[in-house]
């Protein structure tokens, strides 16, 4: 009984839900440094 999640479909679409999201949200994260980066100067850009 410890793994009937696995025969479960409504576990799958939620694990894919949640997979797509920290991609999604991971994406979304470097958009935002690489944003933040390019106002630096560039004497700081390497730190």
């Amino acid at each position: 009984m410890l793994f009937a999640w696995i025969t479960d479909p409504n576990a799958w679409l939620a694990l894919g839900t949640l997979t797509l999201l920290e991609i999604v949200l991971g994406i979304d994260n470097i958009i935002f440094l690489s944003l933040v980066v390019a106002k630096l100067p560039t004497a700081q850009r390497a730190h």
